[in-house]
């Protein structure tokens, strides 16, 4: 099921108005994004897949921060195991789908975010129609087959992509800018095979703090208001890891593989 509000034109940033203000009052202090940065934010259209552990921590962090057009996609519904860590769902919306109940958290939290809500899994049947209007996809998706797919339609689409993966106490980051010939898409970094990752673990079976979804949600969040915005540095080319145990974050760089199949079926 798909509802969907009207989305506006892309061409003349939306202008700010007093309730803006003061709702971004402590962005808009910011040298780093300004009036001209928050105009950007409130003109932005983004496509959220996944609204669970991760997907919590950025739609949350994203609705509260101004972006103006938000699609939500996922499928499933509440269960009482994912209250540990979906701090966008609460105990009376178990067995509701969590597109809609995060649609009702946006709306309470910033009414002014356009929705865009598929409920329903994002698949081979509906992958271009769903990402078509968007300048920016995120994947909080949880399952590794999901997960390769979005990487092969938003390199098909050259649209800009934001990746995280958490279990446990381990979670990983990274942005994958389709545009640039240099920069690795998400096949590149792991290039396991299918079965292989049918195989991973996941969160079922080896167990997740909701801490940990919410710092690699937060650090997906972050990654779009900078690229949105057009401040800092990109995780392009680079695979931010981030270990709860011992509290250690490690940045590795990344590189294009040229043998790459994903890669050279977008013409890359």
């Amino acid at each position: 099921m798909v509802r969907q509000a009207p989305l506006p034109s892309k061409g003349k940033p939306d202008m700010l108005e007093d309730d803006d203000i003061e709702r971004y009052a402590r962005q808009l202090v910011m040298a780093e994004i300004g009036e001209e940065g928050q105009e950007k934010l409130l003109a932005a259209h983004v496509l959220v897949i996944g609204a669970g552990g991760l997907g919590a921590a950025v739609i949350s962090a994203l609705a509260g921060a101004g972006i103006g057009h938000l699609g939500l996609i996922d499928g499933d519904n509440i269960d009482i195991s994912n209250l540990n860590r979906q701090f966008i769902h609460s105990t009376d919306r178990i067995g509701h789908l969590k597109a809609s109940s995060a649609a009702s958290f946006v709306t309470a939290l910033n009414p002014d975010v356009n929705l865009s809500i598929h409920e329903g899994q994002f698949d081979h049947e509906n992958a271009n129609r769903l990402i078509t209007d968007y300048d920016l996809v995120i994947d909080c998706t949880d399952s590794p087959s999901s997960r390769y797919l979005i990487n092969q339609i938003c390199l098909m689409a050259s649209k800009p992509l934001i990746f995280g993966g958490a279990v446990r106490t381990d979670g990983q980051a990274t942005v994958i800018l389709p545009a640039d010939p240099d920069s690795p898409c998400l096949h590149c970094i792991f290039p396991l095979s299918e079965v292989d990752y049918d195989q991973a673990p996941s969160c079922a079976q080896t167990g997740i703090l909701g801490t940990t979804t919410m710092i690699i949600g937060a650090i997906q969040a972050q990654e779009a208001i900078k690229y949105i915005t057009g401040f800092g540095e990109l995780l392009a080319s680079r695979l931010w890891l981030y270990d709860g145990i011992s509290s250690e974050v490690m940045v590795i760089a990344t590189s294009r593989d040229n043998a790459c199949p994903v890669c050279a079926q977008a013409g890359r």
